[in-house]
């Protein structure tokens, strides 16, 4: 199940946000040894002030947050344009209504450390299927990301490879590649038929527009 959680109300879901924060402290800080900046035990930064939505996946079955992401607009701050424009290689900045950026994918690393069970492709591919359902419901028209070359890896293994935006950057300890997705009603099928997932996968139906006005 993908629950959306609008940034600006982040103080109507305290669980909700303390829990993803930690899981990015522990993914991102803890476990990939990535320079971010931490709080305690979150793992938080100026873009989360930005107004943006946080697309969050729970175990159907335990109810355990699995994995996140964050979602914002490219007409504000984003990583791509403002921290890593060297990832757009010759392009100029991306700055349109229709493109949102996805950023600090994560998931669980007890999950992610399990080689016996599909639950890291189940886990992304929802992820990856919550932010289909909300762009096709909102017209938009791509989503660009900043990852690295495994994740990367790992999203094609999905069905949705996406398509480079100009070549890899080592930046700190990874090599790094902005990826761009058209938004299709067809990617979302293969990746819902990936990972065997029937149905949405939206905690209820909604757009961009109202999950940002929540």
């Amino acid at each position: 199940m993908i629950r959306i959680v609008n940034g600006n109300a982040r103080g109507q879901h305290p669980r909700a946000i303390d829990e993803m924060f930690r899981l990015r402290k522990r993914v991102f800080h803890d476990f990939l040894k990535w320079d971010v900046k931490t709080d305690g035990e979150w793992e938080i930064d100026h873009y989360d002030k930005a107004n943006p939505l946080y697309v969050m996946s729970y175990a159907p079955d335990t109810g355990k947050l699995r994995g996140s992401l964050r979602l914002l607009p490219t007409l504000g701050p984003n990583m791509l344009d403002d921290t890593f424009p060297i990832l757009l290689g010759d392009n100029p900045e991306i700055r349109s209504a229709s493109v949102w950026e996805s950023s600090r994918f994560c998931i669980d690393p007890d999950i992610s450390q399990d080689r016996s069970s599909n639950q890291v492709t189940v886990a992304a591919a929802e992820l990856m299927c919550g932010v289909g359902e909300l762009g096709l419901a909102s017209g938009v028209s791509h989503i660009v990301t900043v990852t690295d070359v495994f994740l990367e890896r790992m999203f094609r293994r999905m069905g949705c490879p996406g398509e480079r935006i100009a070549d890899p950057h080592r930046i700190g300890s990874v090599f790094a590649v902005a990826v761009a997705w058209e938004v299709t009603r067809e990617l979302l099928e293969t990746m819902k038929h990936v990972a065997a997932i029937e149905g949405t996968v939206l905690e209820r139906p909604m757009s961009l527009e109202t999950a940002r006005a929540a």
